[in-house]
């Protein structure tokens, strides 16, 4: 869940250096025609990792410590799956690992791969349908613990100009994908309450973790795309392109 936000973030840092007479202290600058620029934006987001703890609000960032999710929904998987997740928070974000990071500017094509070491989720949720060819259905509070979670981020970035003929960057196209390598998941009150039945879908999903994950997979990162998409625009939208990217 966390993976999109994160690439949300490494954009974000290169995008502060826009503001060159209100650049915090704690970013660091990096240019359009830096041949670096990878390295330059992964030193930018060591230094502002202390502050993601928080957010970081004159950017509009929010706080990864906790991530917050309001709403996401996962419908028409097989069996009709239907599940609602309300007022997710993920814990353990703000640890990511940066593995290999891609930009091209002249395409304004942005890609990393990142490791999420350990994320503990808490929230609400609603299910109906089948899982592993079990039915389910229930509502109640969802707990979760994944380790090693694996992150491929893709961002298409396009040019429109603006009423007044600047520039300004768009995100047309925000892919994500997930694995994760290690999890559990706890759903109470499953099937109303019934302690039995809902001990017997735990478990299952449980022993068949990677089967479980599998089959939401293709919904979640739909949903999280299309969300995270949205984020990246409201950001990006009161800029034009030079201020986000200077040439120097």
């Amino acid at each position: 869940m966390a993976h999109g936000r994160i690439l949300l973030l490494v954009v974000c840092s290169t995008i502060a250096c826009s503001f060159a007479t209100d650049v915090p202290s704690f970013i660091h600058v990096c240019k359009r025609n830096d041949p670096q620029i990878e390295e330059c934006i992964k030193k930018s987001v060591e230094e502002i990792r202390p502050k993601l703890v928080s957010g970081v609000p004159e950017f509009n960032i929010p706080s990864l410590e906790p991530l917050l999710l309001k709403e996401l929904v996962a419908a028409e998987g097989a069996g009709g799956l239907k599940v609602t997740c309300h007022n997710i928070k993920a814990y353990g974000a703000s640890d990511f690992v940066i593995q290999k990071l891609r930009v091209d500017i002249s395409t304004l094509r942005f890609a990393m791969d990142i490791l999420l070491p350990h994320l503990y989720i808490e929230g609400t949720y609603e299910v109906d349908g089948r899982v592993l060819l079990l039915p389910i259905k229930g509502n109640g509070p969802l707990t979760g613990n994944f380790t090693d979670a694996l992150g491929s981020v893709k961002v298409q970035g396009d040019l429109f100009k603006a009423d007044d003929g600047t520039d300004h960057l768009h995100l047309s196209e925000f892919r994500m994908r997930i694995a994760i390598r290690q999890g559990s998941l706890k759903l109470e009150n499953l099937f109303g309450g019934d302690a039995t039945l809902g001990t017997v879908v735990n478990n299952a999903i449980n022993n068949n973790f990677d089967a479980f994950i599998k089959e939401l997979n293709p919904l979640i990162e739909k949903a999280l795309s299309t969300a995270f998409m949205e984020i990246g625009n409201s950001i990006v939208k009161p800029y034009t392109y030079s201020q986000l990217f200077p040439e120097s």
